[in-house]
């Protein structure tokens, strides 16, 4: 990162024109460096590092976003729902990375202004945490809130990284649920809450478990292991229905790329993926494998109808050998 970036960085992401100005900065320097990609507009009079911001996922400039606009704001509000999920490092999926949300402390009403979605109501001094001398809500509430405004799978992705990744109790989220019972989106939100599990690794998991549901697939086990005779673990599966002696194994993009330990050789990841799969071929019935692309909502229905076939052919597998035990 070269000093420019070291500087924004340093910041929290982002600076406003009379802070860039206090800096040193001129107006000419500043349309040079907008004009040169150096730095990029992220809203009105407010500068981000321009290859930083390139570089950065949606919820990583979301991110730098709201804390521009909380910074800002000052401490009568506290960042909320998906932008406090945001900060406090949380799994998102399906939210509008446009809007800032933020919670008034002031007991002024509610609004849109400019990208920024002001919610009135009432929060506990203990469910707010402070994260860059940014108010937020804490991990729970924010997954709560984010569930509330959402769909059941996005609520259950956010709930299920509060668990994983902050350590938030299934207990706290419980109670929270159980105190916004009658508000909008709270039969949502609980659907989403039975869905989430700290087990499940990946978003593109918890998506899958949220389409089992909707689809009437029953639910597999998590992350079962598979053993050789010998009782050695051979693979674990993201799925494992027990009744059918079947697999499912969700295929992302992380395994393929950031996350490939093998950086020289990039493709030795397939190649254990294979010897992976037909380890677990032998062990099992059969093997069901679907992409992002599978679980999008114009080709679920595909998707539901090859899981049924594979889950219905491991069944009648199944049944013959019970038949040639017997």
């Amino acid at each position: 990162m070269d000093d420019l970036g070291h500087l924004f960085h340093a910041v929290g992401g982002s600076l406003e024109r009379h802070e860039l100005h206090d800096l040193g900065w001129t107006d000419t320097a500043l349309r040079r460096a907008l004009r040169d990609g150096d730095i990029t507009r992220v809203r009105y009079g407010t500068y981000a590092h321009g290859p930083t911001w390139r570089a950065s996922s949606s919820v990583e400039r979301h991110r730098i976003l709201a804390r521009a606009v909380l910074g800002k704001l000052g401490r009568h509000v506290y960042a909320s729902h998906h932008s406090a999920a945001a900060l406090h490092g949380l799994d998102l999926w399906g939210v509008d990375l446009a809007e800032v949300q933020v919670g008034r402390l002031d007991g002024r009403s509610g609004r849109l202004d400019a990208g920024v979605r002001f919610h009135c109501g009432e929060i506990d001094d203990a469910e707010l945490v402070e994260i860059d001398g940014i108010l937020v809500s804490s991990p729970a509430r924010a997954a709560v809130e984010t569930a509330l405004a959402g769909t059941t799978a996005t609520g259950a992705v956010t709930f299920t990284s509060a668990m994983r990744d902050a350590g938030v109790p299934e207990a706290e989220i419980a109670e929270l649920i159980t105190a916004v019972e009658r508000w909008p989106g709270a039969v949502s939100a609980t659907r989403a809450a039975h869905l989430a599990d700290p087990r499940l690794e990946s978003v593109g998991e918890v998506r899958s478990m949220c389409f089992f549901a909707a689809h009437a697939i029953a639910l597999p086990e998590l992350q079962h292991e598979l053993r050789d005779a010998s009782g050695l673990v051979i693979a674990r599966s993201d799925f494992w229905w027990e009744l059918f002696c079947h697999v499912g194994e969700f295929d992302g993009l992380v395994k393929y790329g950031r996350l490939n330990p093998y950086a020289t050789d990039v493709g030795q990841v397939l190649v254990d993926e294979k010897r992976r799969e037909d380890a677990i071929r032998q062990r099992a019935n059969g093997v069901t494998r679907w992409t992002w692309q599978e679980l999008h909502p114009s080709h679920e229905r595909g998707l539901a109808a090859r899981v049924r076939a594979d889950l219905a052919r491991s069944a009648r597998l199944v049944r013959r050998v019970i038949d040639l035990g017997a």
